[in-house]
């Protein structure tokens, strides 16, 4: 399964890294503010320029000397970034010339074998970029001018960025299986139903909530259809409300999960029925979808709630988890009642994840859903295609495509995934212009 390149932002803190992701994924979602440190965890953005799509991470300002207290921490995450990034963006302030904190940034990427890149923040004089020659001491190369603030030279930079980018490996064949993780809140049953699934006790569980702190990788064989499918099965410890604000194994545990929801394919978001659908479940369920990985509700615990209890479980998923339209299963892990559905499931799903429909059926059933309701006045849908899978990505051309509002993608969002049963994925709409 293909997954998109990424693209890490760091620097000393205060230099703009914030402001600059906010102007090349074009909204406003990361918080910007004069005060350093306004940014601690790593935040992933989906972006796109010239035609080509990445993952955009967002880092908190680094601190390398740091021996204790948060700036360690953060610094810690910069450093994630940096090690799973394929290009680096190092983000210095003009304003302040080289520092001190610049130049062990850069030694830092140096060692770390980092493909990077230096950017020169706060020039926002087009006609006077001298300034920008004292960061060729920081031994970097070429140091390119760009104001976050204006957006001056900063699709320049992503030109420059996108060269250094992998090759799109869309059409070949991944020799690593597909990743499988287990997530969801502490205690509810992951390390159990991983021990239930691995036939081993690799995993350690326990009566007491948050022991698992690693991912737990293991390579597991499935028969389906006459066919052996492979899977690479994550085990992750429980996301606790706060824990990103918190020090020691909570901390780390969140980190971990986060990681191990960014590079899986599928996500089995595990959830107590003894307590139903809870605010914990709905903030995963949302990382899944920004992740872009495929998400099943496995519903533990079965074994302690009637029937009627299961049915209105599955009443909160439908009414609930909305962005996603996960199916769900029913299992008991302490028990194994039902465990032997969880591996079918997860491949139901995979299959999902990576369906491709062909593009005379596309284009045919979009002009279907268009002729029961037709979008705007002076709007025309003039062809449709399938561009990507992992997840299902859809273009629609039509005349005016800015015209089309989101409420209507949405309907042709939810057709499509009636129509070819894209349940536990996210359905990605484009629109580009038909001339």
């Amino acid at each position: 399964m293909n997954r998109l390149p990424v693209v890490a932002v760091v620097g000393a803190p205060n230099v703009g890294k914030s402001s600059l992701v906010n102007r090349i994924v074009r909204r406003r979602d990361a918080v910007v503010s004069e005060r350093p440190g306004t940014t601690r965890d790593r935040a992933y953005n989906r972006a796109d320029w010239a035609g080509r799509e990445f993952t955009l991470v967002d880092t908190g300002g680094m601190e390398p000397r740091a021996k204790v207290g948060l700036e360690v921490l953060v610094t810690l995450q910069a450093r994630i970034a940096v090690e799973e990034a394929d290009v680096v963006v190092h983000l210095t302030d003009a304003r302040l010339g080289p520092t001190e904190a610049d130049a062990v940034i850069a030694e830092e990427l140096r060692r770390a074998g980092a493909r990077a890149v230096l950017a020169v923040n706060k020039l926002d004089n087009p006609a006077d970029d001298t300034e920008r020659y004292s960061f060729y001491s920081l031994g970097e190369g070429e140091p390119y001018a760009i104001s976050a603030l204006h957006g001056l030279g900063v699709g320049d930079l992503l030109d420059v960025v996108l060269s250094l980018l992998p090759e799109s490996e869309v059409g070949t064949t991944q020799e690593e299986p597909p990743r499988l993780a287990i997530v969801g809140r502490p205690n509810v049953g992951k390390s159990t139903l991983l021990k239930r699934l691995l036939g081993t006790h690799r995993a350690v569980a326990s009566e007491t909530a948050r022991t698992t702190t690693d991912a737990v990788a293991a390579e597991i064989a499935l028969e389906l259809e006459g066919e052996t499918e492979r899977y690479l099965l994550l085990d992750t410890a429980g996301v606790r409300k706060g824990a990103r604000h918190s020090r020691g194994v909570p901390y780390y545990a969140s980190l971990r999960t986060s990681e191990a929801i960014r590079r899986s394919d599928i996500s089995l978001l595990l959830v107590d029925a003894t307590d139903g659908i809870v605010a914990g479940d709905l903030r995963i369920a949302r990382e899944i979808e920004v992740a872009g990985s495929s998400c099943g509700v496995v519903v533990n615990k079965r074994d302690l709630v009637p029937p009627q209890m299961q049915r209105e479980i599955e009443g909160l998923i439908s009414a609930r988890l909305t962005d996603l339209k996960p199916q769900a299963v029913h299992i008991s892990a302490l028990t194994g009642e039902g465990v032997d559905e969880v591996l079918p499931f997860a491949a139901r799903i995979a299959q999902t994840y990576t369906k491709r429909v062909p593009t005379h059926e596309v284009a045919e059933f979009v002009g279907e859903v268009v002729g029961r309701s037709a979008p705007p006045k002076g709007v025309k849908i003039r062809y449709a295609t399938q561009t990507g899978t992992a997840p299902p990505t859809f273009t629609l051309f039509a005349t005016r495509p800015k015209d089309l509002p989101e409420n209507y993608l949405r309907y042709v969002e939810n057709a499509l995934r009636e129509r070819y049963g894209l349940w536990g994925v996210s359905v990605r709409i484009k629109v580009k212009s038909s001339r």
